[in-house]
């Protein structure tokens, strides 16, 4: 069977087959009822100026387990061994999908799966792919730190039904899903964290498939992309469901998102939009609570200087803002050495500054590898 190209050329260089995307065009290779486990790992140490916060040392093993079933059908399936703060192991689950391949353009994915809203969530968030040992400031996972995210990594069981149509000198990209979608949490919003005018606190709404559906209602949402290639990719991504128990208030979320890769250097980022629906404790009252934020990163291979000291290492700049409320901003420089072809260690100091004026800087170490 053709191999079918899931995502562009574009992400395929950088994130090969550790993304359930990629191995869903990678994985054709794979002989009927062969196995495989491939992945990615790290051991990471960060030290903080917090007084309030200790330095720590955290370390992640993260099997793929990869199945094919038929030529048509390929399983897959993604869990994350890590040490907690009180040094007890924990498990999760990230993902777990079943991909069939309708034709050579169309694949067909169930279970649960990453949602294609963005690039860094369903491409790069892996540590040996991730170009700095920190997520982006929007983002609200893997060390976030003070700045209050507008959005996590997304992830949720459902269906979703993925095309790709050459188009010209390139390809146009289509993802549409149906999941469980978000809900709402029992949490409390930390002191100080008002919505716009101080009428009552910011809703919390959580995104964990594992804690099941609280409402008939279903999120639905997609992301179309346009690859120029070979270097370039400019997509945009929705995302919108009920999150109460009623299913009375709705959370929505847009992003558009940017890839250029050159033949030593790199620029991507993201801008992202988000709306939560609140009852207004003073009038009783639905209102809308709006933030958004974006970043930019860049990154530059020292082995353009020619010089085989310099071949290992990279250079990598990025820079985060929050806005609208609770924001912040946040620079992050980095220098990755690589000690192979998916094995780096990773140096980067962050500087973040908060809308009242507190400051959050950090150091850190990271050792990451894929296999």
């Amino acid at each position: 069977m053709k191999k079918v190209p899931i995502i562009s050329a574009v992400s395929t260089a950088l994130t090969l087959s550790f993304c359930s995307p990629i191995w869903a065009q990678e994985s054709s290779k794979l002989d009927i009822g062969r196995f495989v486990i491939a992945g990615y790992g790290d051991v990471s140490y960060v030290d903080t100026d917090d007084p309030n916060a200790n330095s720590n040392v955290e370390s992640r093993f993260v099997p793929i387990f990869l199945f094919q079933l038929s030529e048509k059908i390929h399983i897959e399936s993604e869990l994350e061994f890590s040490i907690g703060a009180n040094g007890e192991t924990e498990v999760e689950m990230e993902y777990a999908d079943i991909h069939y391949f309708l034709n050579d353009n169309t694949t067909i994915t169930a279970g649960k799966f990453l949602l294609p809203f963005g690039q860094f969530g369903p491409n790069l968030h892996p540590s040996w792919i991730n170009k700095l040992p920190a997520t982006p400031g929007l983002y609200g996972h893997g060390g976030n730190g003070s700045l209050t995210p507008l959005i996590s990594i997304l992830s949720d069981t459902g269906v979703n039904v993925r095309n790709s149509f050459k188009i010209g000198s390139g390809k146009l990209f289509t993802d549409f899903y149906v999941v469980s979608g978000p809900r709402e949490e029992e949490e409390e919003a930390e002191d100080g964290e008002l919505v716009e005018g101080g009428h009552g606190s910011i809703p919390e709404v959580g995104f964990e498939s594992g804690k099941g559906d609280n409402n008939s209602d279903k999120a639905f949402g997609g992301r179309v992309a346009y690859a120029f290639l070979p270097s370039i990719e400019v997509g945009y991504s929705f995302y919108n469901g009920a999150y109460s128990n009623d299913a009375s208030l709705d959370y929505s979320a847009t992003a558009i998102d940017f890839n250029w890769i050159g033949t030593y250097a790199s620029v991507r980022g993201e801008i992202i939009e988000t709306s939560t629906d609140f009852l207004d404790e003073d009038d009783g009252e639905i209102d809308v609570f709006d933030r958004g934020g974006w970043y930019v990163q860049g990154s530059w291979q020292m082995r353009q200087l020619g010089k085989d000291a310099f071949n290992p290492v990279e250079l990598v700049l990025r820079y985060s803002e929050i806005n609208d409320a609770l924001e912040g901003e946040r620079w992050t420089v980095g220098m990755n050495y690589w000690l192979g072809s998916s094995a780096a260690l990773k140096i980067a100091y962050e500087d973040t500054t908060l809308e009242d004026g507190d400051t959050d800087n950090r150091i850190f170490v990271q050792l990451a590898f894929g296999f």
